[in-house]
C-alpha cells in the first residue's frame, strides 16, 4: 500500500507541464537560438557567384533523382517519429524525453527543407558555399541530433543537463564562427560544425546503446557519419566546380551523400528501436 500514493505523486510530476528539466530546456533554446538570429542579419540567402563564373544547373533524370532522394526524409522522419513514440512508451522512458525525441526528428525535416531551398539556389549543382539556408540546415541538423539524444535519457541528471548546455554552447560557437568562413571565404570554418556533429552522435549512440543494449547501434553511427562523410569527401574531390564542372558525378555523389548516408542511419536506428519496443510489448503480454 505504501507504493501507491508513491506511484501517483510520480505520475502526477510526469504529467506536470511545466518543470524544472523545462527551465535547462529553455536556457539551452535561447543561448542557441541567439547564435542562429545573429546569422539570420548577417549571412545572404544565396552565395555571389565568382565573376565572369556562370552557374551550373543539374537537369534531366539526375536533378528528378535529386529531388526524390531529399524528398523522401519528408515520409521516412514521420514513420520515425511514429515508431519512437509508440517503442519509447513501451520501454518506460519519460513523457519529457519521447516529447525532445519528437521535436528532434521534426528538426530533421526543417533542415532538410532549408538544404533543399539551398540546393534550389545552386540550381542543384552541390558546392560548398557559405549561406544563410545552408547553416540553417546545419543549425537544425545539430538541434534535432542533440534533442534525439535527449529523447533517449530516461532519467534527468546533472550530467545531462551539461551536456544539452554544452551543445548548445557549440551551436553558439559555430553561429559565430559561420560569418568569419563567410568573410574569409575559408571553408576550414566548418570544421567546428563537424565536430558539433561528431560529439552529438557520440553521446546519441552511447544513449541508444544504453537503451537498445544491441552492438547493431554502430551501424547508425557508421551510415550516417561514416559513408556520409566519404561521400562528401568523393562530391569535394570529384564532384567539380563552377568553372570546371563534372554534373554525373556531382549529382552521384549527392544522392548517395544522402540516400547512403543520412537516410539509411535514420532507418536503421528506427528499426532497432521498432525491434527493441516489440520485444517490449511480448514481454508485457507474456507476464
Amino acid at each position: 500500500m505504501a507504493t501507491q500514493p508513491q506511484n501517483r505523486l510520480q505520475k502526477e510530476a510526469e504529467d506536470q507541464i511545466f518543470t524544472p528539466n523545462l527551465i535547462v530546456f529553455a536556457l539551452c533554446f535561447v543561448i542557441a537560438l541567439a547564435g542562429f538570429g545573429y546569422i539570420l542579419t548577417t549571412l545572404p540567402g544565396a552565395a555571389k557567384l565568382p565573376p565572369g563564373v556562370s552557374p551550373v544547373c543539374v537537369l534531366g533524370g539526375w536533378k528528378i533523382a535529386l529531388i526524390i532522394t531529399h524528398v523522401l526524409t519528408f515520409a521516412l522522419i514521420p514513420l520515425a517519429m511514429r515508431v519512437f513514440y509508440q517503442s519509447l512508451k513501451r520501454l518506460g522512458v519519460p513523457n519529457k524525453s519521447i516529447f525532445a525525441s519528437q521535436l528532434g526528428l521534426s528538426f530533421i525535416m526543417v533542415s532538410i527543407a532549408s538544404e533543399i531551398g539551398w540546393h534550389v539556389t545552386q540550381c542543384w549543382y552541390y558546392q560548398n558555399q557559405f549561406t544563410m539556408l545552408n547553416f540553417m540546415f546545419y543549425f537544425f541538423l545539430i538541434s534535432a541530433f542533440a534533442l534525439w539524444a535527449g529523447g533517449l535519457v530516461e532519467q534527468e541528471t546533472f550530467v545531462t543537463h551539461t551536456i544539452n548546455i554544452v551543445f548548445a554552447l557549440l551551436l553558439l560557437a559555430v553561429s559565430i564562427l559561420y560569418p568569419l568562413g563567410y568573410e574569409a571565404n575559408n571553408a576550414s570554418y566548418k570544421i567546428p560544425i563537424y565536430i558539433a556533429l561528431t560529439l552529438v552522435f557520440t553521446v546519441l549512440t552511447y544513449r541508444g546503446y544504453k537503451l537498445l543494449q544491441t552492438w547493431k547501434i554502430i551501424l547508425f553511427p557508421l551510415f550516417s557519419v561514416g559513408v556520409n562523410l566519404a561521400f562528401i569527401f568523393l562530391l569535394d574531390k570529384y564532384g567539380g566546380t563552377l568553372s570546371d564542372p563534372n554534373i554525373p558525378l556531382n549529382a552521384l555523389f549527392h544522392i548517395l551523400h544522402d540516400f547512403g548516408g543520412t537516410e539509411a542511419g535514420v532507418l536503421i536506428f528506427t528499426w532497432l528501436v521498432y525491434q527493441k519496443g516489440v520485444e517490449a510489448k511480448n514481454l508485457i503480454q507474456q507476464q
